[in-house]
């Protein structure tokens, strides 16, 4: 017999030596350590370099404001980011609220009006990138898709066999289709320029629900199955309303990972997102850790709806103000413990089609 030595010399010689894993070695920030442990198991993690991830749920949940800071932490490690605005709801005044250098050479803004083209402008303007390396070889880039629903192809815009752009009367039921073809003939090749050129791609989408689903999950999204298989993260968003009064001045939000392929899948965790009066959003980590951390049992409560810090019993509320001011949210931080047991995503969402994807 042919030891496994001199088999694999023989093997080499025709088709050379085996290649190297497609293993993760670097995430992004989300902001919100229990959010970065549901999607990697390590409180330091957050969205994996080289992958593509899908984040989709309900209006005002915050999906476009997550994406801006894990934008803004590939910043940070030196990389950049870009956006391709398929809503046409962008804001670069808002968007350095969160963090994000919007300075063009730090920032790719670009408006596509086709599936095609976005997927073009993403793969062009990162390889020029690393071929100049006009960034640090290790510096990760950061790319949003907004949104995968919103996403046209260029066979529902344009006439193929003239090239002309179609009138609404041409258009027929077969370009109900044309986002599913799409993806299923493009994700293949972008995935494997994703992790050539050390992407983070991050696909928003939105949200249908089934008519007569009645067991599981009855919300999908659109684009057909191929971001099912070639997202290594998938996160589904629910939001509930917070109110003041009569008042909704925020959303107590659910991230669902429903599919996670660089660490353990179907974990979740919650935060606050607060709507400002100028109709602007805000995450309020202040408030969601120390929730966080009442509900775990990791910070003392004298009596309910308090919490003791630094010697000192406060209410919730008045400590997340408190910490926000003096910007002792790391002391917060440091009170996460090494090893943590998070709860899982309920059953109801891991039947169907989540739980093939």
């Amino acid at each position: 017999m042919t030891s496994a030595k001199d088999l694999a010399k023989a093997i080499e010689s025709i088709i050379g030596a085996n290649d190297e894993e497609s293993t993760v070695t670097q995430f992004l920030d989300t902001g919100f350590p229990p959010f970065n442990y549901a999607l990697t198991s390590r409180w330091d993690g957050g969205f994996p370099v080289g992958r593509i991830v899908e984040m989709s749920g309900p209006p005002s949940a915050g999906k476009t404001a997550v994406a801006t800071t894990v934008m803004a932490a590939a910043q940070k490690a030196g990389g950049i980011a870009g956006f391709c605005d398929h809503e046409r709801s962008f804001s670069k005044i808002l968007a350095p609220r969160l963090g994000l250098d919007v300075e063009p050479g730090r920032f790719v803004f670009k408006k596509p009006r086709t599936f095609e083209e976005s997927l073009t402008i993403c793969v062009k303007a990162c390889s020029y990138i690393r071929e100049k390396k006009l960034i640090a070889p290790d510096a990760p880039i950061a790319w949003v898709f907004d949104s995968l629903a919103s996403m046209v192809p260029m066979s529902a815009l344009f006439d193929m066999k003239t090239g002309k752009e179609k009138d609404a009367a041409d258009r027929t039921m077969n370009d109900n289709t044309a986002l599913a073809r799409a993806t299923s003939a493009h994700f293949p090749a972008f995935s494997q320029h994703v992790e050539e050129l050390n992407i983070c791609a991050i696909f928003l989408n939105q949200v249908r629900t089934k008519i007569g689903v009645l067991y599981g999950d009855p919300r999908v999204t659109p684009g057909g199955d191929a971001p099912k298989f070639y997202a290594s993260q998938r996160i589904m968003l629910g939001a509930a309303q917070i109110k003041k009064g009569t008042d909704v001045i925020g959303s107590e939000v659910t991230a669902n990972v429903i599919k996670n392929k660089v660490a353990r899948p179907f974990l979740r965790c919650e935060w606050r997102f607060m709507f400002n009066e100028d109709g602007t959003g805000r995450f309020d980590y202040e408030r969601s850790l120390i929730e966080f951390l009442d509900k775990e049992g990791l910070i003392p409560s004298p009596r309910k709806g308090f919490v003791s810090f630094q010697g000192k019993a406060y209410g919730k509320e008045e400590l997340a103000r408190l910490v926000e001011k003096e910007g002792l949210y790391k002391e917060l931080v440091a009170m996460l413990p090494a090893a943590y047991e998070p709860p899982v995503v309920a059953e109801e969402l891991l039947t169907g089609e989540e739980e093939a994807a």
